[in-house]
C-alpha cells in the first residue's frame, strides 16, 4: 500500500491543476475505500479499489509527461500531443505514456513517444538488442545502426537511407524510454536535433 502513495505524491507536484485535482481525489478515495475493505476482510473488493486508484495515478503520471513534450525543432511545427494512462494490467502498454507529432513543409514527420513501465517503457533496451542483430546484415548506407550520446544519455539510432526513415531511442531509466521516429527525413541528424530538445535528466529524476 505504501508504494502507491509514492507516485501519487509525485504527481501531486507535477499536475497542480483542477483537472488533476479531481483525479487525485478519486485515487485517494479509492485507496481509503480499499483500506476499509481490507479491514472487513473483503480482499477482492479491496483489490478492485486499489486497481482503480492505480489507473487514476497512471492518468496523472501521463498528464505530467506532457510537460516533457518539447517545442518543435527548427523548421518543424507541432501537430498534436496527447497522453494516456492505463489500468493495472499494463505489462505491454506500460503504465503511462505521452506522444507528439511534428511535421515540416517538405512532408517530413517526427513522432515522439515517452513511455513508462511495461515493455513500452523498455523500448530503448529492446531497440539496442535488435541493433546487434541488424548490424550483421547491413549494407553500406542502408539500415545503419549506431550509438548516439546526448546530454549524457546513450541512444540507439537506426536509419535507412533508402526509405529515408529512422528511429532514435533512449532508455533514460529502468522503466522509462524515449523514442523518436522520423519519416521522409534526409538524414538522422534531425532525430538527434529533436532529442536535444528533450529534458532527459528531468524524466529520469521524476520517473
Amino acid at each position: 500500500m505504501k508504494k502507491l502513495f509514492i507516485p501519487l505524491a509525485m504527481v501531486l507536484m507535477i499536475c497542480p491543476n483542477s483537472y488533476a485535482e479531481g483525479i487525485q481525489d478519486e485515487a485517494i478515495e479509492s485507496l481509503a475505500t480499499a483500506q476499509n475493505f481490507v479491514k472487513k476482510g473483503n480482499f477482492n473488493k479491496a483489490v478492485d479499489e486499489i486497481n482503480y486508484a492505480l489507473a487514476k495515478i497512471n492518468e496523472l503520471t501521463a498528464e505530467g509527461l506532457l510537460t516533457f513534450i518539447p517545442e518543435p525543432p527548427k523548421g518543424y511545427t507541432l501537430v498534436s500531443k496527447n497522453s494516456q494512462g492505463v489500468d493495472a494490467n499494463a505489462a505491454i502498454a506500460g503504465n503511462a505514456g505521452a506522444n507528439a507529432q511534428y511535421s515540416n513543409e517538405s512532408g517530413s514527420t517526427l513522432n515522439l513517444n515517452i513511455a513508462i513501465g511495461g515493455m513500452s517503457g523498455k523500448m530503448a533496451s529492446l531497440a539496442a538488442l535488435g541493433s546487434m542483430f541488424a548490424g550483421l546484415s547491413q549494407e553500406s548506407g542502408v539500415g545503419q545502426t549506431k550509438k548516439i550520446r546526448v546530454h549524457g544519455y546513450t541512444g540507439t539510432q537506426m536509419f535507412d537511407s533508402n526509405t529515408k526513415s529512422g528511429t532514435l531511442t533512449f532508455q533514460v531509466s529502468e522503466k522509462t524510454s524515449v523514442s523518436i521516429n522520423g519519416d521522409n527525413i534526409e538524414s538522422p541528424e534531425v532525430l538527434i536535433m529533436m532529442s536535444k530538445h528533450i529534458d532527459l535528466a528531468g524524466l529520469e529524476k521524476n520517473y
